[in-house]
């Protein structure tokens, strides 16, 4: 057997079908040594023969399989990982058997090689032409060989992998509706029995949903979506959607899986650009459904509400930072606490800090402290009271000065001990 040595250690095969791709694969690692990867990337990008390209994807798949068997961990890995990622964006006339070919050799070089190279070519390809039995059997075997596994990737990228993974699983026809699992099983089953150039208007509508959508849609999608909406016909299509929404109702618990909140956000999104008022109406009961898992239904209720014009209801309004005299009340709060160690223990509980209100509970009666004025208010009769200054004790040496902390340290305790300075607390009326 002729067996010709390649710069990263391979050895092929001169009569293999697919030496050809493998002879490019050399010159863009030879490239890459002489002028950089990025000259080298930018070569192996401009050839314009699709054949050839899709020969060195699949030897760069054959590649990856015998380094890793072989142990082989030479300075070229970097080079051909790089070169995976950039496959994704290549324009190539594939095939269904190139697809089915393609994910069967991505999966078995997934402990070598990411597996997210063949799936957006896959998206494109079933968007276009739609499934058949054979490519959907190719996926799904794809999907329970890769999903799974653990790789040292961006998680960003891993999870946009699932994301297509999951859409791809909706749209196969071959496997069993689970309506206990989603609301948008209902959409498969119904989709299933359509007929004719209603089936191919709402293929199209929902396969153009992806799973790799940003928090808001692509104005080319909405534009595109909204004219086969338009084809399908107003009345059909909100007969459609109401059908499909009705056992989405405010408090009820209702199950969503990923790629069902991708569709029902994507809805949701045409709901908002063609403005038909029984389908907004619609969303606002949509954005009162509880949702699980929780994390699913945020994106849906999101949706619902931009549709209405509402700000995002799962955002959490930010906290305000506290007040000057709120800070106060929490450094009295530490400094009146057990484990501080500067009040008695017999005063333990009298005096309790609220924001930047505090409450003394003394042996005659009740007080509270407005620490932002100072002001003082008796709890039976509702008077103001002031502490005369010559009865203010001495404060702990170690208490620190902070926004007059130490004064009113002084006079908390002193209400504390209302029964001892009885005649130091001068009400209103008294003066």
């Amino acid at each position: 057997m002729d067996q010709i040595p390649c710069p990263d250690g391979y050895l092929l095969d001169a009569r293999s079908p697919l030496a050809e791709g493998h002879h490019a694969l050399n010159q863009y690692l030879v490239r890459v040594e002489e002028a950089g990867w990025q000259t080298a990337m930018k070569e192996i990008n401009g050839l314009r023969n699709k054949p050839r390209k899709l020969l060195a994807w699949r030897a760069l798949l054959e590649r990856m399989r015998w380094l890793k068997e072989n142990h082989s961990t030479g300075r070229h890995d970097s080079a051909l990982r790089g070169l995976a990622e950039r496959i994704e964006k290549w324009s190539l006339d594939l095939t269904e058997a190139d697809l089915i070919a393609l994910l069967q050799e991505t999966a078995e070089a997934a402990d070598a090689l990411a597996p997210y190279t063949p799936v957006p070519h896959v998206m494109a390809y079933v968007e276009e032409r739609g499934l058949t039995p054979g490519l959907a059997a190719a996926i799904r075997r794809f999907r329970e060989r890769v999903y799974d596994l653990d790789y040292a990737v961006n998680q960003v990228s891993l999870q946009l992998f699932r994301s297509r993974l999951d859409m791809l699983a909706w749209r196969d026809e071959w496997n069993e509706i689970d309506r206990k699992r989603c609301w948008s099983e209902q959409v498969r089953a119904d989709y299933r029995a359509m007929q004719g150039a209603e089936r191919e208007s709402w293929r199209r509508l929902l396969y153009s949903i992806h799973g790799d959508e940003s928090g808001r849609p692509a104005g080319k999608w909405v534009e595109r979506a909204s004219a086969i909406a338009a084809g399908i016909g107003p009345d059909s299509f909100r007969d459609r959607l109401l059908g499909w929404f009705q056992v989405l109702q405010p408090g009820v618990k209702q199950k969503l899986s990923r790629e069902g909140s991708f569709i029902l956000r994507s809805l949701l999104w045409l709901i908002e650009a063609n403005r038909d008022p029984r389908l907004l109406e619609k969303a606002r009961e949509i954005a009162r459904v509880e949702f699980t898992p929780k994390a699913n239904g945020q994106k849906v209720i999101r949706a619902a509400a931009e549709a209405l014009g509402h700000p995002d209801p799962t955002v959490k309004p930010p906290v305000a930072a506290p007040g000057f005299h709120s800070l106060v009340g929490r450094a009295l709060s530490s400094v009146l606490s057990p484990g501080a160690m500067m009040m008695p223990p017999e005063f333990s509980g009298r005096i309790e800090i609220s924001g930047e209100t505090a409450f003394v509970r003394g042996d005659l009666d009740s007080y509270q402290m407005d620490l932002s004025t100072g002001t003082i208010v008796r709890g039976s009769d509702g008077k103001r009271v002031r502490v005369r200054n010559s009865v203010l004790n001495p404060a702990p040496a170690d208490l620190p000065e902070f926004g007059g902390i130490t004064g009113k340290f002084r006079q908390l305790m002193i209400l504390a001990q209302d029964a001892e300075h009885a005649a130091s607390l001068i009400a209103e009326s008294d003066e």
